[in-house]
C-alpha cells in the first residue's frame, strides 16, 4: 500500500483512468449522474464550521517539545489528522473531472507558506505528497523537506514560472491560454508534473488562518483543477465555561472551516469521516504510530 500511494498509483491503469486519478465504475448510477446535473463546483459546494477544544493538543506539544520535537505545531497535527482520516474513509480523496468521478491515487495536500521577508511577499502554495501510514513525526519531516527544496530553488517551480509568463501576454492570448489549460485538465492531458505541484489539484487545501490572526475562513471550490475539500483553521480563542461540577473553568478552542465538494459523498459519510478527524485530533497521541489498515475505495 505505501508503495503504491508513493509511486502515485494504485492497482494498473485502465482505459478512462488519469494519471492522477482512477475513474470509479461500480459507484451508484445517482453519483455518476450528479457531474452533469451540477458541473461546477460552486454548484455542489457544503460547508460547516466546528470547533476542538485544545487541552489534549497542548498537552502533546509540550510532550513533544521535551522530545526535542520543539517546531511541530497546531497544523501539523491538523493534517496528520486529515491523512490518517483519509485512511479510514479514502471516498474523501475522491475528485470530479471531465465530469466523471475519480479516486484520487495520492495523498496530496495543498497549503500556503509564506516567502519570508516583507509583508506583502506573498505565499507560496506548497503541495506535499503523504502516505496514509504517515504519523505526525513523518508530515512534519515531508513538509520541512518540501519548504526546503522550493525555497532553496524557486526557479524550479514550473508553476512560478508558467504564471509569470502568462502575466505577460496579452489578455485575449491569456484567456485563450487559460481556456487550453481547462480544456488539457478536462480531458486528463496535463503533464503529471504540473498537476502534481499544482495548486488546484490536490487532496485537500489545508490552511492556518490563525497564524494571521484571522478566524476560520469559507473558501469556494475551484473550477479549475481538482480539489474537493477545503480546511481552514482558525485563531485560537479562550472561553470561561461552566464544567461537569458547576464550576467556573477557562478552556481553549480553536475553530475549523470546512468546504467540501458534495458530488465526491454523501453527507452521512462526510459526517462519519469528520468524526475520526474529530476523535484524532483530540487523541493526538494516535497520530504517533501507523495505522493498523488502511482502507481502499471502491473500484
Amino acid at each position: 500500500m505505501d508503495e503504491r500511494y508513493a509511486q502515485g498509483r494504485i492497482g494498473d491503469r485502465r482505459v478512462g483512468d488519469r494519471r492522477d486519478g482512477r475513474r470509479l465504475r461500480t459507484i451508484s448510477s445517482a453519483f455518476q449522474l450528479t457531474p452533469f446535473i451540477m458541473p461546477r463546483p460552486s454548484d455542489a459546494v457544503n460547508s460547516f464550521t466546528d470547533q476542538i477544544e485544545v487541552s489534549a493538543i497542548e498537552k502533546y506539544l509540550r510532550a513533544q517539545r521535551r522530545e526535542g520535537n520543539e517546531d511541530i505545531s497546531l497544523l501539523h497535527i491538523v493534517i496528520a489528522a486529515y491523512v490518517r482520516t483519509l485512511a479510514v474513509r479514502p471516498a474523501l480523496n475522491r475528485f470530479i473531472a471531465g465530469r466523471y468521478l475519480y479516486a484520487r491515487n495520492s495523498i496530496d495536500i495543498v497549503l500556503s507558506s509564506g516567502r519570508g521577508g516583507p509583508a506583502d511577499a506573498g505565499a507560496l502554495a506548497v503541495t506535499v505528497r503523504l502516505l496514509p501510514t504517515d504519523t505526525v513525526q513523518d508530515v512534519f519531516r515531508k513538509i520541512n523537506s518540501t519548504l526546503d527544496n522550493i525555497r532553496a530553488d524557486e526557479e524550479s517551480d514550473q508553476i512560478e514560472r508558467l504564471s509569470s509568463t502568462l502575466i505577460k501576454v496579452p489578455r485575449f492570448l491569456l484567456r485563450f491560454g487559460v481556456s487550453i489549460l481547462r480544456w488539457m485538465d478536462y480531458h486528463g492531458w496535463m503533464k503529471r508534473g504540473w498537476t502534481d505541484r499544482s495548486p488546484f489539484h490536490g487532496s485537500a487545501v489545508i490552511s492556518n488562518e490563525g497564524s494571521y490572526a484571522l478566524p476560520s475562513i469559507t473558501r469556494s471550490i475551484n473550477s479549475m483543477g481538482a480539489l474537493p475539500v477545503s480546511i481552514s483553521i482558525g485563531r485560537l480563542r479562550s472561553v470561561t465555561e461552566l464544567d461537569k461540577a458547576g464550576r467556573l473553568q477557562d478552556r481553549k478552542y480553536v475553530d475549523y472551516t470546512v468546504s467540501f465538494d458534495s458530488r465526491i459523498a454523501d453527507s452521512a459519510y462526510v459526517g462519519s469521516a469528520f468524526k475520526y478527524f474529530r476523535y484524532y485530533l483530540t487523541n493526538p497521541e494516535e497520530l504517533d504510530k501507523a495505522p493498523d489498515r488502511v482502507n481502499d475505495d471502491t473500484m
